[in-house]
C-alpha cells in the first residue's frame, strides 16, 4: 500500500468517527425525567361505607372532555397569565388515561348503587355519565416560591337513557395545596385532589342512581 492510499484510508476512518461521534452520546447531558402516577384509593364514601342492599344501577360513560395542555404527560403549571411545564417530571401514562383508570377503579370500589359498564360488558346501561375535565394543573397563586394549590375543575352530567332525562348537571372545584414546592409534594397534593374529585363524582353518581324515574 503507497503513502497516498493509507492516507486516503486514514482520513476516510476520521471521517466515519466524527459523523458517529455527532449521533451517539454515551453520556446524556439532559437530566432524564421522574416518572410519577395518581390513582383511585378508596374513601370513606366508598369502601368504608355499608354495602347498599338494593340491586346495582348500570352506567356508561358518555364521552367527556379533558383539557387539552393537561391531557398529556407534562405536568402543567400556571402563574397568573402564565404556563409552563415542570422540568425532569412527568406522568406515567398521559394524564387523561390516568384520570380515566382512576375513574373506573373508583366505581369499582363503589358500595353504593351506581356501577359502570366496562366497553362490552353485557348488561343494560340505565344512566349515562358524561365528565368534562376543564383544569387540571398547579397554580402557582401566591408566587412562584410559595407552595402552589392543585386545581381540577369538574363538570358531571347525568342522563337517564330512557327518556334523555338529565338527573344530574354539577360542577366540582377541587383545590389543594402542597405542603412544600417540592415536585413530590405537588405530586401528594395531585393525589389528594384526584381521591377528593373522585369521591365527590361517587356521591353524585350513587345519588343518581337512587334518583326517581319521574
Amino acid at each position: 500500500m503507497n503513502r497516498f492510499s493509507h492516507l486516503a484510508r486514514l482520513s476516510a476512518t476520521l471521517a466515519l468517527a466524527t459523523s458517529l461521534s455527532a449521533c451517539i452520546t454515551l453520556f446524556p447531558t439532559t437530566k432524564s425525567a421522574q416518572l410519577y402516577r395518581f390513582q383511585a384509593k378508596a374513601t370513606e364514601s366508598t369502601a368504608s361505607a355499608p354495602a347498599s342492599a338494593g340491586p346495582k344501577v348500570n352506567f356508561i360513560r358518555a364521552g367527556g372532555s379533558f383539557t387539552a395542555a393537561a391531557s398529556g404527560d407534562r405536568i402543567l403549571t400556571v402563574s397568573g397569565p402564565e404556563a409552563a411545564y415542570i422540568a425532569h417530571a412527568r406522568w406515567m401514562e398521559p394524564a387523561e388515561i390516568l384520570f380515566n383508570q382512576a375513574l373506573r377503579n373508583s366505581f369499582s370500589q363503589n358500595r353504593g348503587p351506581a356501577r359502570l359498564l366496562s366497553p362490552g360488558e353485557p348488561g343494560r346501561p340505565d344512566l349515562s355519565l358524561r365528565l368534562d375535565i376543564s383544569r387540571f394543573d398547579v397554580d402557582y397563586d401566591h408566587g412562584a416560591r410559595q407552595p402552589p394549590t392543585v386545581c381540577i375543575d369538574l363538570h358531571g352530567v347525568i342522563t337517564r337513557l330512557s327518556g334523555g332525562q338529565i338527573v344530574r348537571d354539577k360542577s366540582l372545584t377541587i383545590r389543594v395545596r402542597a405542603r412544600s414546592n417540592q415536585v413530590s409534594a405537588i405530586i401528594v397534593a395531585f393525589q389528594a385532589a384526584v381521591e377528593t374529585g373522585l369521591s365527590q363524582v361517587m356521591d353524585l353518581a350513587n345519588d343518581a342512581a337512587t334518583a326517581p324515574n319521574t
